[in-house]
């Protein structure tokens, strides 16, 4: 399976990249962004917050955005092709995750205030999705966060789509992910209702397929991706608890430039080093670990 999966060209001409923090894009997908870019196909990156945790001003949230946008470039993303959705970070266990407690809010108007922010933001040359939409920022609630990432999707209708998985430990990977779900099944309800009341017989709903990576495992941060190392290994836990089965992976060998072997000059390193906020020194071990000659993901829809 995963030699086969591992054939090149099984990404397709429209894909969209949707992830909570800036260098999860880099940490899961460098190699997919590469190669999308490379054979000309449409590429979008989303990115869901700000990664302004604990911050009390927007300068740590500007600051990681801009760093992605370097980042991307450095893969040949244009920056229009990066979206912003400009929601906040404010913790990585369920019980601080942003996101996990919108998922979760029954009152979808319900506003979760951040560090710095009740209301989305961007950069000063980049606005974000809401506010270049609708000329004003959107609150931090369920209902805008829904609403945002569901025109997004719907305004691209992407072949592939990429993201964090539902057993990630983050509690923004795993909620993201059951974000993306929701807002693609009313898709699919909305195009079956609208083909059927058309009285065009059997209706062709929306279906991307989804892949889906892990960053922060069950072994823990400490414990997985293994270091120095060119492939990856299966996390402890990953298939008793979450059902990822590690036979059914598809792996994306990484384009030559992007080969631990050109140390330095690994365009994925390179990519990655432009994250200087979060290459803090406690994070340094665990994010380089994501260096290796392939990606790995799982398709789950």
């Amino acid at each position: 399976m995963e030699e086969k999966q591992g054939k090149k060209n099984w990404i397709k001409e429209r894909i969209m990249v949707i992830v909570p923090h800036q260098d999860d894009e880099i940490l899961m997908t460098a190699g997919v962004i590469r190669e999308a870019v490379k054979k000309g196909a449409s590429v979008t990156v989303v990115m869901a917050t700000n990664g302004d945790c604990e911050c009390r001003d927007y300068s740590k949230g500007r600051n990681r955005l801009l760093e992605s946008l370097k980042g991307l470039e450095l893969l040949g993303l244009e920056a229009g092709n990066f979206w912003l959705m400009g929601y906040a970070d404010t913790g990585m266990a369920e019980e601080d995750s942003f996101l996990h407690h919108l998922y979760c809010e029954a009152d979808a108007e319900k506003i979760y205030p951040s560090f710095c922010s009740s209301e989305t933001y961007g950069l000063l040359e980049k606005e974000e999705y809401h506010m270049r939409q609708y000329g004003e920022h959107a609150d931090y609630c369920r209902g805008c966060f829904k609403a945002d990432l569901k025109e997004i999707i719907e305004k691209q209708r992407p072949e592939q789509i990429f993201t964090t998985s539902e057993f990630d430990t983050h509690g923004d990977h795993s909620a993201l992910y059951k974000f993306v779900c929701e807002v693609l099944d009313e898709l699919q309800e909305t195009d079956n209702e609208e083909a059927q009341g058309s009285g065009e017989g059997e209706p062709e709903a929306y279906t991307p397929e989804v892949f889906v990576s892990v960053v922060h495992s069950m072994a823990g941060d400490e414990n997985w991706p293994l270091r120095g190392t060119p492939r990856y290994s299966c996390p402890e836990g990953l298939e008793e608890a979450a059902g990822l089965k590690w036979d059914e992976r598809i792996c994306l060998h990484l384009p030559e430039e992007m080969r631990t072997e050109r140390g330095g000059e690994n365009l994925k390193y390179r990519a990655l080093c432009r994250h200087e906020t979060a290459l803090e020194p406690n994070a340094v071990d665990f994010l380089m670990a994501f260096i290796k000659d392939e990606e790995i993901f799982w398709r789950v829809r």
